[in-house]
């Protein structure tokens, strides 16, 4: 970029401003001389006619008329005058002239007045030449043009003395124009002992304070380099490396495996590793996890064609380097399952064994992912490795579960979750007791769908509690003017969900139906914490409020539930009755529960009372309620 340089913008300005003071002085020196010379000509004939005036008019008053006109001869001798007139009563009197060529003269015309009066007798005109006037403009503009040409040289000198004056500052700039901070600049004028002298010190000053930061500089960019490195390095290694074993993580086999084409990988899943960090602590189960992944990497180590990874929680992975077959890779598994199982850990002298389930892709594009269906196959079929392969409907569950996810959230975005009511009769003679609510999704075509095919994964989307609240309001609000009871189902999640209780609890005062509802728990889940069921089911009872065991029968601990909960009704699990009028065993199980539950005081319902013959059967055992499609199928809306 070209730099314009202000010593330059500095002698350019000086002489702009010169030149323009000179020309202003030139026009307005000349008009102040013109309108001078001008006015001391006029004044100079003034005065004249002003001295011979009285004299004229001496004269003109004796009637010497001779002797004026010789005044007038006299006048005329001077070669300025031009001619001399005497007018009396608006008449020439006298008239002396010479033979006016010139163009340029003044008429002056004064009055001349009787002798010793005031009183004007006559009017004096005198015609000037201006040729002195034009003669002294001539010398003024000449004496002011070569005053000017004067001062026009002087300022020209100036304008070198100035620009003398600004050559070292120029050197300076120019110099300075390339600076660098590594090299300093010598600059000639720092011995000077004027500003410019000052100026260079001072610059070579800074230009030395400026190279030793410029090196600080220097070994704090290093240093700062180093460290990002460092650090660089470090947070890679910490994305790339668990914390806890310090095995390479999900990420670095991300990247490994997008390095390779097709990979073998085994998922190892440690089963029930939950329990142990239930039983002894979470401190407990990471020492665990330490000592297991060195035991893993010592049993591999002289397996030169494998890594292990750490990908999360009690998974880990182990990647081969080498194309493997089926065979081989069964022979692998069974060897480090076999070692895994052999490995035994210790705490406070307590000997804890671990199993692991295993997920295999072999030779795949898609590793993870296809280790990872394997692995929950093998999980869910209770094996101890499953190897994939495209044959398994595993996929094709997932995407179900995707759509089902997406039919959810659009249901309840559109308001197609409803309740059903299915209702219960007394057994001796059919009469209506209450209503069951059953959910049911409405599908696009108008369907009504059994939460049989989406609960599950609605639990598992975590849509369930909304599910749920949406049904307990729907219900409520339906059943607030009708007089009879119902029942609603409550799964042990919603009972631990300290929002989902607080909702009930609102909904019911605000629809005052509390002593027409029942809650059903659902048995087949299987209660864990007494305690915290228990404090529900008191809350409930305290409302007025009444709780069954649903699906009574389908659990391990059924009559447990009996002895610690203050319950008001059992159900009996559908795969007790649906066979009760041909199996023996069924009817004798019904039995023995009715009977108990009559000595305890709790009523007792039938579900899946499909037909007359198991109808006549439950009435005869002694059944309170039953519930079926005999009795009743479900329907949008409940006759009270």
């Amino acid at each position: 970029m070209k730099v314009k340089k202000l010593s330059n913008k500095i002698l350019i300005g000086f002489f702009i401003i010169s030149i323009a003071i000179l020309v202003l002085n030139y026009f307005i020196f000349e008009r102040i001389a013109k309108k001078s010379f001008y006015d001391s000509e006029k004044e100079k004939v003034e005065i004249i006619a002003k001295t011979i005036s009285p004299l004229i008019g001496v004269e003109l008053f004796l009637g010497f008329n001779n002797k004026i006109e010789q005044l007038s001869k006299e006048l005329l001798k001077n070669r300025n005058f031009l001619a001399v007139y005497i007018i009396k009563n608006n008449k020439i009197l006298i008239k002396k002239s010479k033979n006016i060529k010139e163009k340029d003269y003044f008429t002056i015309s004064y009055p001349i007045t009787k002798p010793n009066s005031n009183k004007k007798i006559a009017l004096l005109k005198i015609i000037y030449s201006s040729r002195h006037y034009k003669d002294l403009i001539k010398n003024y503009q000449k004496t002011l043009f070569i005053s000017l040409i004067l001062i026009g040289f002087v300022m020209i000198l100036f304008g070198i003395y100035l620009n003398w004056l600004l050559k070292p500052l120029k050197d300076i700039a120019n110099k300075l124009e390339n600076f660098n901070p590594k090299k300093m600049i010598e600059l000639n004028c720092s011995d000077r002992d004027d500003e410019i002298g000052l100026i260079s010190k001072a610059l070579m000053n800074m230009q030395q304070k400026i190279k030793n930061y410029s090196l600080r500089l220097e070994n704090i960019n290093e240093d700062l380099e180093r460290r990002v490195e460092e650090k660089t390095k470090e947070l890679k290694e910490q994305l790339y490396t668990d914390s806890l074993t310090k095995l390479p993580n999900r990420f670095a086999l991300n990247e490994r495996i997008k390095e390779s084409k097709k990979v073998s990988l085994l998922i190892i899943d440690i089963d029930n590793f939950k329990h142990i960090n239930d039983l002894f602590g979470v401190e407990i189960g990471d020492e665990i996890l330490k000592s297991f992944s060195i035991r893993l990497k010592d049993l591999l180590k002289k397996t030169k064609f494998v890594n292990v990874y750490r990908l999360s929680g009690d998974e880990f992975a182990i990647m081969f380097n080498k194309k493997m077959n089926k065979a081989d890779m069964n022979q692998f598994i069974e060897i480090l399952i076999n070692s895994i199982e052999k490995m035994v850990f210790l705490h406070n002298e307590n000997e804890l064994n671990i199993r692991v389930t295993i997920g295999v892709a072999i030779d795949s594009t898609k590793p993870l992912e296809e280790a990872d269906i394997a692995l929950k196959s093998a999980k869910k079929c209770k094996k101890a490795f499953v190897i994939y392969n495209e044959n398994m409907k595993i996929e094709k569950e997932y995407k179900e579960n995707i759509e089902w996810v997406k039919k959810i959230k659009k249901a309840i975005k559109e308001d197609r979750i409803v309740p059903y009511f299915q209702p219960i009769f007394y057994s001796d003679d059919l009469k209506l007791k209450s209503y069951e609510s059953l959910m049911r999704l409405i599908d696009e075509d108008g369907n009504a769908i059994s939460p049989f095919f989406f609960i599950d994964i609605a639990k598992r989307s975590r849509y369930y509690p909304e599910l749920t609240k949406i049904m307990f309001q729907k219900c409520c609000e339906y059943f607030k003017d009708k007089n009879c009871k119902f029942s609603f189902n409550l799964s042990i999640e919603d009972i631990y969900n300290e929002d989902m209780l607080l909702f009930i609890k609102e909904t019911i005062n605000r629809c005052k139906i509390e002593n027409r509802i029942i809650f059903e728990i659902l048995e087949s889940e299987g209660i864990e914490n007494f305690q915290e069921v228990s404090k529900f089911i008191n809350d409930i009872h305290s409302l007025g409020a009444q709780i069954a065991i649903d699906d009574f029968g389908s659990g391990y601990s059924n009559f447990e539930y009996l002895v610690k909960l203050d319950i008001d009704y059992i159900k009996i699990d559908g795969s007790l009755i649906k066979n009760i009028d041909k199996d023996e065993n069924s009817k004798i199980v019904v039995g023995v529960i009715k009977d108990y539950a009559k000595k305890k005081g709790i009523k007792t319902v039938a579900e899946f009372v499909s037909s007359k013959e198991i109808y006549e059967t439950i009435k005869e055992l002694g059944v309170d309620f039953v519930q079926g499609y005999y009795a009743g199928k479900p329907s949008p809306s409940a006759t009270c």
